[in-house]
């Protein structure tokens, strides 16, 4: 079902505010989504202007006045523009100076069954846009790629889009090594144990055999690394096949593409095909990608 020029237009614009349609969500259900959205963000900045302070979801107190001001969510805004296509000031966020890890830099929290999220950096960014190996307007910006794609359910790319909002090219290129939680687990247990294997070869037992321990330790680091390679081709694989059919803006496609999606561009032969692909591809998401990028 194609939509009228006024709908289009509509749905670009909430697509910009970095409001996108989930995978083969259908117009009602992203109607009532945002209106979710929308409707918590309003009782939210109602409470917290009325009382100066809101407790969300049972644990977190936030205060108005330990909100981050506008002139710093709009850093992250104009590199998420620049990259992406997209803006968004519906996403509040407060500085957090208690309980916090001594390493930690900021985070986006939400609740999967509540329409909300909010950011909460460390308070050293108050004064300065950069604290330890963190950088304010990376910080902020990877959280906004986060909260954007978090409808399309897209584990294996998500943090490999996040990360293009840093400046450091290692963080771009390792960046999506680490995509579940278990990834940082597993990559730094088996140094531990290898470290005590080493140990215990030369206090105590030298005939003890430490290769196996070194396989360990080996092993799950290559996987990752190797799994990221083919995340990163693929990706890079798909942009090269855009560019060639003249998509002068490929990666915010990209971006609100899946990963199978993604693998598929990267598979299409011509021009021809990439025109049938789009023909069957009627969702809500793509009618938007297809009027704010591709003139086809």
């Amino acid at each position: 079902m194609h939509m009228e020029l006024p709908d289009l237009e509509r749905y670009t614009a909430l697509d910009t505010a970095g409001f996108l349609p989930g995978v083969g969500e259908s117009i009602a259900d992203f109607e009532e989504r945002i209106r979710a959205v929308i409707d918590a963000q309003r009782e939210f900045e109602e409470e917290l202007s009325a009382n100066g302070e809101v407790t969300v979801f049972g644990e977190f107190l936030l205060k108005a006045s330990e909100r981050i001001p506008a002139e710093i969510i709009a850093e992250a805004d104009e590199l998420t523009e620049k990259l992406y296509a997209f803006r968004s000031d519906h996403v509040p966020g407060f500085f957090l100076s208690r309980n916090i890890g001594p390493l930690w830099g900021g985070c986006m929290v939400s609740d999967t069954e509540l329409p909300f999220s909010f950011f909460l950096i460390r308070g050293a960014f108050r004064k300065r846009p950069r604290w330890f190996l963190y950088n304010r307007k990376e910080l902020l910006s990877h959280e906004l790629c986060h909260w954007m794609r978090q409808s399309l359910h897209d584990v294996p790319l998500e943090e490999f889009f996040a990360y293009r909002t840093s400046p450091s090219r290692l963080r771009r290129y390792i960046g999506n090594c680490f995509i579940r939680d278990r990834d940082a687990l597993l990559f730094v247990i088996p140094v531990f144990v290898l470290l005590g294997a080493v140990l215990i070869q030369s206090f105590y037992l030298p005939s003890f055999w430490v290769w196996p321990f070194w396989i360990m330790a080996l092993s799950y680091p290559g996987y990752l690394f190797f799994r990221n390679a083919k995340a990163r081709h693929w990706v890079f694989k798909a942009e090269k096949k855009l560019r060639l059919f003249g998509v002068q803006t490929p990666l915010p496609v990209l971006f609100r593409a899946t990963t199978p999606e993604i693998r598929e561009i990267g598979e299409l032969a011509d021009i021809e095909s990439f025109r049938a692909y789009l023909d069957s591809k009627d969702e809500l998401r793509w009618q938007i990608i297809r009027h704010r990028f591709l003139a086809m």
